[in-house]
């Protein structure tokens, strides 16, 4: 194991000093083989853009799954890359339209959850961000099985900031203990919940979907600000961030209010860029009544 871990840090260093459009090529070849030959979880992919998408015919479907596999791809080298990208190159490939908005909740000392879905390149948005970022950073956290790729992942979101990995078993604990700070703690909240984490049932592309609602029972009690980020692909490689509020004050939401806006803003997002979105997870296996 020590082998493997060494020869692979060694091929990501070395991978990492190639420049991109070099690696973008890379990338394409990585597709084909990721699509082609291995056909990696291709009838889930398919049977969740049929599922979400009715109306779409068959060419479509396979035009929107074909685009998700590059983009797949481009995610892939892109998180290698980021070794050796710098803040510079971070502040043109990475666009935030509004980032008053989390400036001014700081001057407001407000507290931040912001929610985002595994569209574009997640992991740059969260690197974008903290290049400005005046809040404390916090992020909610399962660990990795693999510890190599767990540390590496851990590296790279700490890249320019220290930030805080916080056991997603541990959240209300952890901000309690840590309430006199300004916090702002990021949640990629659109992955299937186990079956003792599902807090709510909301209609998502027309199907009954569960989600995890402990995120916003930590909000509404601590009455933390609640933000969207909206991460859309401009061309390769380059990606625009608008930040979207739900709300400033969790504690005078009603139950349930903050999860379904943050499913109806993400599912817009989606439909906005059907390719941009992680199709490859199971997530309809969990519905209302059962277990899939």
């Amino acid at each position: 194991m020590k082998i493997r871990n060494l020869l692979l840090k060694i091929f990501f260093a070395s991978f990492a000093l190639l420049p991109l459009v070099l690696l973008y090529f890379f990338s394409d070849f990585l597709a084909f083989v990721i699509r082609h030959i291995i056909q990696y979880r291709k009838k889930i992919i398919v049977a969740n853009l049929r599922k979400c998408f009715p109306e779409k015919n068959e060419k479509e479907i396979k035009k929107i799954s074909r685009k998700f596999y590059r983009n797949l791809s481009d995610l892939i080298v892109e998180l290698i890359k980021s070794q050796r990208i710098t803040p510079e190159q971070f502040d043109k490939r990475v666009v935030f339209k509004n980032q008053e908005v989390l400036d001014d909740l700081y001057s407001e000392k407000k507290s931040v959850f912001a929610l985002l879905g595994h569209c574009g390149n997640w992991e740059w948005a969260g690197n974008k961000i903290a290049l400005f970022l005046k809040h404390d950073g916090g992020a909610i956290y399962k660990p990795l099985l693999d510890k190599f790729f767990d540390d590496y992942m851990v590296k790279q979101r700490q890249k320019y900031k220290e930030t805080l990995m916080i056991d997603y078993r541990k959240v209300f604990r952890t901000l309690v203990a840590l309430k006199d700070k300004l916090m702002t703690v990021f949640v990629l909240a659109d992955q299937s919940p186990a079956r003792d984490e599902m807090g709510y049932f909301i209609n998502f592309f027309g199907h009954q979907t569960a989600f995890y609602g402990g995120t916003e029972k930590v909000a509404r009690a601590l009455n933390y600000a609640v933000l969207y980020l909206d991460v859309s692909r401009v061309r390769r490689g380059f990606y625009e961030v608008e930040i979207k509020t739900i709300t400033k004050n969790a504690k005078e939401t009603k139950e349930g209010f903050i999860t379904s806006e943050y499913v109806r803003l993400l599912e817009n997002t989606i439909r906005n860029q059907p390719d941009n979105w992680l199709w490859s997870h199971k997530r309809w296996k969990k519905q209302e009544g059962k277990n899939q």
